[in-house]
């Protein structure tokens, strides 16, 4: 479970801001991998399922990627086109083998010098050799994909059933989760889709069509949470307005709802905690201010609400990050867990700890960026160094917190709750 959120410079004033928080299995790493434009000889590439025709040259981009998985989560590649990715499920037969929804996402940024393209790549794709597989870690989870899809000046949702598709232009704020949410207010859609829906009696008559209605599993859209959390993403948005920074954004993506609680769980809250019946958990998360230069804004870690957003910058050839493997990148990843297994001990207490250690120096790094890009076109140098000491100063602040809540009295937690994470925790590689 994911929600994605994109608002136009039509808002902002300038800027595009993409986010989003990434939900998948507690025990399922995951980091951001930098890949170098590349000229290819091999003619087919390897998805995580099955194989495809490559194409000669591909761009460079940033991926969130799950260890197990050839694609990714969320992205930005070196022409801005940024793409997130969410599970919806649809009355559409989902194939045994085809491109998962990530697959078909890393495709896109490989190739795309636009959204348009990139809206265009992934419609072509989920036609041949469409989308399929298995998208769980542990369990078998089958899906079809929604995307926000966006570049410097355009923005895209775009949502599938099987090979059926339907686009809608973002004009101010865009927001979607794990549930069809375009109705017969969309610009684009698949040329047989109300047709196959009419036949389906999905709907009554193209009069009568909707294409979250036709297509969309009601009873899994509901136990996903998916509608609570649009209109709670919509809502904090419009709420935050006419002020909408990279803060204002970051605290979106931490937001619990009316509650502090997280051992209760809840497939409601943007900020996702797993527990007792609740198995998805926000496992990464990334904000970009798409400008001439743009900055991407990385937890590499689970838990927004318990890590630090750190500045990362990125050309063709190379990135800010300071390591250039996802193994290295993983490191970072299991760090961090190791201190979100202690604070689940005592939650509110662990993250009073963290306000009280990481919240400044968050903002600092905030300040920092904003300074380096009112001075003028920063050295790549320069914005290497500061990424460098935010990953760095980040691991030393995980360190101080794992020891602080090492020892940490318990607080109060269910029974269910307790057990679930005992038995997640024997399982954890890290």
């Amino acid at each position: 479970m994911c929600d994605t959120i994109v608002i136009t410079p039509k808002i902002t004033g300038g800027k595009m801001l993409f986010a989003k928080n990434s939900d998948r299995e507690p025990n399922e790493p995951q980091a951001m991998v930098f890949y170098p434009s590349q000229v290819h000889e091999e003619k087919e590439l390897s998805a995580t399922y099955i194989d495809i025709p490559q194409v000669r040259r591909t761009k460079a981009f940033l991926l969130s990627k799950p260890s197990w998985i050839w694609g990714g989560e969320m992205g930005i590649n070196e022409d801005n086109v940024v793409i997130g990715n969410e599970a919806v499920f649809t009355k559409e037969h989902v194939s045994e083998k085809g491109l998962l929804g990530m697959d078909i996402l890393r495709i896109a940024l490989e190739r795309a010098s636009s959204a348009d393209a990139a809206l265009n790549i992934i419609t072509t794709l989920i036609g041949n050799p469409g989308q399929g597989g298995n998208g769980g870690f542990t369990k078998r989870l089958m899906y079809h994909n929604s995307f926000i899809i966006a570049d410097r000046e355009k923005a895209w949702v775009l949502e599938t059933a099987g090979k059926y598709w339907a686009a809608k232009k973002v004009d101010a704020i865009g927001t979607i989760s794990n549930a069809l949410s375009i109705g017969n207010d969309f610009d684009m859609i698949h040329p047989e889709a109300i047709e196959h829906a009419v036949k389906k009696r999905w709907c009554k008559s193209v009069d009568d069509f909707e294409f979250n209605k036709a297509f969309g599993k009601g009873l899994y859209a509901l136990f996903s949470g998916g509608r609570f959390r649009k209109e709670r993403t919509e809502k904090l948005i419009r709420d935050k307005l006419p002020l909408l920074t990279v803060k204002e954004i970051f605290e979106i993506l931490r937001d619990h709802g009316d509650t502090q609680n997280i051992t209760r769980g809840s497939m409601k809250t943007v900020c996702m905690h797993a527990g007792g019946i609740i198995s998805s958990q926000t496992t990464a998360s990334m904000v970009c201010e798409i400008d001439d230069i743009t900055t991407v804004w990385v937890t590499n870690n689970s838990a927004p609400c318990l890590s630090v957003f750190k500045p990362v910058w990125f050309n063709n050839e190379e990135s800010t990050l300071p390591y250039k493997t996802e193994e290295d990148g993983l490191k970072h990843w299991y760090h961090g867990e190791r201190f979100y297994r202690n604070a689940l001990k005592n939650y509110l207490k662990a993250r009073e700890y963290f306000k009280e250690t990481a919240s400044n120096y968050e903002l600092e790094l905030q300040e920092r960026v904003n300074t380096i890009f009112e001075e003028g076109t920063p050295d790549f140098e320069k914005l290497k160094d500061l990424s460098r000491e935010a990953f760095e100063k980040s691991w030393k602040i995980v360190n101080s917190l794992i020891d602080k809540t090492s020892d940490m009295p318990p607080g109060k937690r269910s029974l269910y709750f307790k057990l679930y994470w005992l038995m997640q925790n024997r399982e954890f590689k890290g």
